[in-house]
């Protein structure tokens, strides 16, 4: 929000001061556990006004597009969950017999469907989700929130936040690279830069459908089984060599020349010209070393101790 409500909140603030001290007996035995029920308070009270904004602009973008030819056929309820918790709210349909067409301003104007999740919730879903599996993000969001959210909500959430940012970083990366190509790199760059790469192995899984001859028994589904299977991500960055907190870093589950080419841009995002000198730190996996000379003609190669790929492991 851009306006500064101190005032506001100093007023509701003492408000709620005196009517505790007021209607509260005792408080001086409930102090260890005051800011977890003032919590649950302000919970509530942010609740119902999240309830009464989306209210008013339901029915301020409904208003908008009601225009002559244009009533609501129906109000149905949508469920939406803001960080507060979750809301119905309606979402009015619109027709108009004339031209045989429907709107649905909620969906269209403010962007909100049956089912969906706040900037705000999302972002803890991904937070949790990317910390720990799916049904200990769904635990620690309730402990943190108050209310709960099914596992596979985080799940989706999680995976379609991945998605955006793996399709968001290939896209900066080629972009890199093909601004640097259409100008032939004429830059000079800085003199030198480092870049390393290495691998872990990380536990995937996929859903495939069961060889079982049976139906699941609630709801009569083909049964599915989870195939477990190990896949090797790659990892590395560039930076100056005079500065390691200034990396540009990089992953992909794919071949070297793939995961080489991302590598480049990376470099480029940080300085490469056609006279830069590269020096690679890396470990002597099969064509490593040839993919990286093909992609950084100025290159030092230095290979690594074995011992420095357990440390890499160790950190993905």
């Amino acid at each position: 929000m851009n306006q500064n409500y101190s005032e506001l909140i100093e007023q509701i603030s003492d408000l709620l001061f005196k009517t505790i001290v007021e209607q509260e007996p005792n408080l001086a035995e409930k102090v260890a556990r005051l800011d977890r029920d003032l919590l649950s308070l302000l919970r509530a009270i942010g609740l119902r006004v999240m309830s009464m904004l989306l209210s008013w602009l339901v029915n301020q973008v409904t208003s908008q597009m009601k225009k002559p030819g244009w009533v609501v056929h129906r109000r149905p309820q949508i469920r939406y969950t803001v960080i507060f918790g979750q809301l119905k709210i309606e979402s009015p349909y619109l027709w108009n017999k004339k031209i045989k067409r429907g709107v649905r301003p909620v969906v269209e104007k403010l962007g909100i469907s049956q089912g969906n999740y706040s900037i705000g919730v999302k972002q803890a879903l991904t937070e949790f989700g990317a910390e720990e599996s799916f049904e200990g993000a769904a635990k620690r969001f309730q402990e943190h929130y108050g209310f709960g959210v099914e596992r596979n909500a985080v799940r989706r959430e999680v995976e379609t936040i991945a998605t955006l940012g793996q399709q968001y970083i290939e896209h900066r990366l080629d972009s890199l690279k093909q601004q640097a190509d259409d100008h032939k790199n004429q830059t000079p760059g800085l003199p030198r830069l480092v870049v390393e790469l290495d691998g872990c192995q990380i536990r995937t899984g996929v859903y495939e459908p069961s060889q079982k001859a049976e139906l699941t028994p609630k709801r009569q589904l083909t049964p599915k089984e989870r195939k477990i299977d190990w896949r090797e991500v790659r990892v590395g960055f560039a930076r100056p060599v005079d500065d390691k907190k200034k990396r540009t870093f990089m992953a992909r589950m794919d071949k070297y020349p793939a995961v080489v080419q991302q590598l480049v841009s990376a470099a480029i995002n940080q300085g490469m010209g056609k006279e830069t000198e590269v020096t690679a730190v890396a470990d002597g996996g099969n064509g490593l070393r040839e993919a990286l000379e093909v992609g950084f003609p100025k290159l030092k190669f230095i290979q690594g101790p074995h011992s420095s790929q357990t440390t890499y492991l160790s950190n993905c």
